[in-house]
């Protein structure tokens, strides 16, 4: 897999419009990711691997603890930007400079843990797809 990227910041200038827009997307995206995390804990309960594998039982016990991971953090995550939708509706009322940073700083960290909430996802999408081609049944 390919390293990660790193996350930049382009929300000095944005509207309140599209930073709205901009929460409510990243908010569909991971509400829609639950059916997916549930989707991964149930393959791999699933008895369809080889028989006598090595280490079997302790790969797929550390894969179950990092779907339960991600998932609880996916919906902390969830948490933290509800509020931070509530608070953008919020900004509005607030007219002077350092609210304006101090809410720019605020929704670029939320942003930040969204990325790198998505790449942790994505490597571990990636090694357990690789882990379980070497152990599905042909």
């Amino acid at each position: 897999m390919e390293a990660f990227q790193k996350y930049k910041s382009f929300n000095g200038n944005k509207s309140i419009e599209e930073l709205q827009y901009n929460i409510s997307i990243a908010i569909n995206r991971l509400e829609n990711l639950k059916l997916e995390l549930e989707f991964y804990t149930i393959l791999i309960h699933k008895p369809f691997f080889k028989n006598h594998m090595i280490n079997l039982y302790e790969s797929l016990s550390i894969f179950k603890k990092e779907l339960k991971a991600i998932s609880d953090n996916r919906v902390a995550l969830l948490n933290k930007m509800y509020s931070h939708s509530n608070h953008i509706r919020n900004k509005i009322e607030c007219d002077d400079l350092a609210c304006d940073y101090f809410f720019i700083k605020e929704h670029d960290d939320i942003e930040l843990r969204v990325f790198n909430f998505h790449e942790a996802f994505l490597d571990l999408k990636f090694r357990l797809f690789q882990y379980l081609e070497s152990v599905f049944v042909n």
